[in-house]
């Protein structure tokens, strides 16, 4: 007897066997091939059973090991604590106006720096070294001494644009810790003997 099987991938398999299955006097072969499917099954069975029990001797030993403790939060930088935070509200996590900003701190004596006058400002500046963050690292004493002026009122102007590439500062600022900004115009501009003061800001700003 001749015939012609003509499937691929799995639909070979199944044919041949349903041919197979047609022949008289091939019980023996069909008996193999049922034997060969349980043995699989078989061995599927217990592939399984050892991949669950493995995980489940993972997930327990898991269970019993003691977790180290979360470590601890940083509350030091450097040679500064976490305390000595020049602004403490960038993030908009406590109230913004004056009663907010006095509970953290601020215009604390400020009247009594005031009072001090404008040379002793300018050289509590000095001897601090603070210097200004561009990449001139300019001194910001000299910034503060008072001018030779013909007369004519000085200002202090305060540049709240974020002109540069990137940058996103003022406006939290501004948002959040707005009291800090002006205490410092305040300060700075008793030390330069200003008359006025003026915060330039862009007109996208909308909130501030």
């Amino acid at each position: 007897m001749s015939f012609l099987c003509c499937c691929s991938g799995m639909g070979m398999g199944a044919g041949l066997v349903v041919y197979l299955s047609s022949i008289r006097g091939l019980a023996p072969i069909r008996g193999i091939f049922s034997l060969q499917r349980a043995a699989l099954v078989q061995r599927q069975r217990e592939r399984l059973g050892v991949g669950f029990r493995l995980f489940s001797t993972q997930a327990a030993s898991n269970a019993g090991t003691p977790q180290p403790p979360p470590p601890p939060e940083k509350t030091h930088f450097g040679g500064l604590k976490d305390e000595d935070r020049i602004f403490t509200n960038l993030y908009g996590l406590h109230e913004p106006f004056l009663k907010g900003a006095m509970k953290r701190g601020g215009w604390y004596r400020t009247k009594d720096l005031v009072l001090k006058g404008s040379d002793w400002i300018v050289n509590e500046v000095k001897k601090s070294g603070l210097q200004g963050r561009g990449g001139a690292g300019f001194l910001s004493a000299l910034k503060f001494m008072p001018k030779t002026t013909d007369g004519r009122p000085s200002y202090l102007v305060v540049n709240a644009d974020e002109s540069e590439p990137g940058t996103c500062k003022d406006r939290e600022i501004m948002r959040h810790d707005p009291h800090k900004l002006l205490e410092g115009c305040l300060i700075a501009g008793v030390g330069m003997r200003a008359s006025a003061a003026y915060i330039y800001i862009r007109g996208g700003y909308v909130n501030e």
